[in-house]
């Protein structure tokens, strides 16, 4: 969404040097001195001083570095935001599950009532099965999954989350307070 020359000149700036750019771009020396000579003439600017110790940006060039920056963190935001939106409409729901904690008793239940709502889908999301990992996952809620089926036994879990019970399975499920789920009662 920008000019990839920009990416080059604010990577050569961050290093110091053209050579240390190249190494973290993958590319020659003299590609990133092109690119970096290509965007100046291209801006019709000076942007860097060369010296025998590297390089650095000249009054224009900490501009448009600032501002490319900038521009950079924008467009990865806005691309984002984009897939974000492209999802909304996305009636796939990812189901965390790990060895301790199987999904079985939650598909059992969506086998009985997927019929009702044929435009949605299920995706299972394996999670790891350790004390201090599955309160790092629950924090995963509403990102990673928008499920967590698991046995409901600690105060940490109660804590973090919302839980819904799947009926007669002794399990619950975990969904996060933002999840438009949370917000729905569930009738028996």
């Amino acid at each position: 969404m920008y000019n990839p020359l920009l990416y080059t000149f604010v990577t050569a700036i961050d290093c110091g040097s053209f050579a240390k750019a190249a190494e973290a771009l993958y590319i020659s020396p003299t590609a990133v001195m092109k690119q970096v000579n290509a965007l100046e003439q291209h801006l019709n600017l000076k942007l860097t001083e060369r010296t025998p110790a590297g390089i650095r940006p000249t009054e224009a060039g900490a501009m448009i570095y600032r501002d490319a920056k900038f521009l950079m963190d924008y467009s990865k935001k806005s691309i984002s935001n984009a897939h974000a939106a492209a999802h909304a409409k996305d009636n796939t729901f990812c189901v965390g599950t790990s060895l301790l904690n199987p999904a079985k008793p939650f598909m059992d239940l969506w086998y009985r009532v997927n019929h009702a709502f044929p435009s949605y889908k299920l995706h299972l999301v394996p999670f790891e099965d350790n004390h201090e990992g599955i309160l790092a996952e629950i924090e995963q809620l509403g990102k990673k999954f928008d499920f967590l089926i698991g046995v409901c036994d600690s105060r940490e879990w109660l804590s973090r989350c919302h839980f819904l019970p799947l009926g007669c399975y002794h399990k619950m499920v975990a969904v996060s307070r933002e999840h438009r789920l949370a917000e729905k009662s569930v009738s028996a």
